[in-house]
């Protein structure tokens, strides 16, 4: 990937000099939401990390971490009864949530559940929420896409995750545009990426091994790269799958 010079225009967008923006702030610059802090990516057009091999040399070489947030969500979406079971026996249990709950029961539209989903909803009523969005998902897909492009927290981008993928609504060009079009945080395009590894295309495996290569070299100390990661072995075992049932 070229080095971006100090004359050059500013990988944000914003029309200045680099000097003059973002220098010493990329990937530095931080955004604050709700307690939380991940870096603002730089516009995808200034990531590039030429073209994806997919062998088994790369793949022994590059392996998630043993415990990180894209792993532990990309467990939910391949197994989501055992979130299902976890949410059950804690509504069992817990009092908590319950105006809450009631308020996601009574939804009598879309709009109302994405508003919810932006507030950052007890983890407890996490589960009735998708299931909710899901009665609603053909007009709820839309919004969330929509909120996507500058998502307001990151309960909400892992609640967006699920509902997608649960959906069975392929929005693979939608989501490559997002990431595209807009400045996103680092873990946001992170579970993007993960998400992704589920719908195949060219362009597709070349978006996650460009941000695999770039979460690598700027965040090494992160988990971020961990997102594409598993949206590259994702896209490698469904090749595989795919192969094995062409030859019998």
């Amino acid at each position: 990937m070229d080095k971006i010079g100090r004359n050059d225009p500013c990988p944000c967008g914003s029309g200045k000099k680099y000097k003059k923006c973002c220098l010493g702030k990329l990937p530095l610059e931080k955004i604050t939401k709700n307690g939380l802090r991940h870096p603002l990516l730089p516009n995808y057009r200034h990531i590039d990390y030429g073209v994806p091999v997919l062998n088994e040399d790369f793949f022994k070489h590059n392996s998630v971490h043993e415990i990180s947030a894209p792993r532990l969500v990309y467990s939910i979406l391949l197994s989501p009864e055992i979130s299902n079971l976890a949410s059950q026996i804690s509504n069992s249990v817990l009092e908590r949530g319950k105006d809450e709950a009631s308020l996601i029961e009574n939804a009598s539209d879309a709009k109302a559940l994405i508003e919810l989903m932006r507030n950052e909803p007890d983890s407890l009523n996490h589960e009735r929420l998708i299931a909710k969005a899901l009665e609603f998902k053909e007009e709820s897909i839309p919004l969330i896409l929509e909120e996507l492009k500058e998502p307001p927290n990151s309960a909400f981008v892992e609640l967006a995750i699920r509902i997608i993928h649960s959906s069975e609504i392929d929005c693979s060009k939608n989501l490559v545009k997002i990431i595209e079009e807009n400045r996103i945080d680092a873990y946001s395009v992170s579970l993007l990426c993960m998400l992704l590894g589920f719908h195949e295309g060219h362009e597709v495996e070349k978006l996650l091994w460009d941000y695999f290569h770039y979460f690598k070299e700027h965040f090494e100390d992160e988990t971020y790269s961990d997102g594409p990661l598993l949206g590259l072995s994702e896209l490698k075992a469904r090749r595989k799958e795919r192969t094995s049932e062409e030859n019998n």
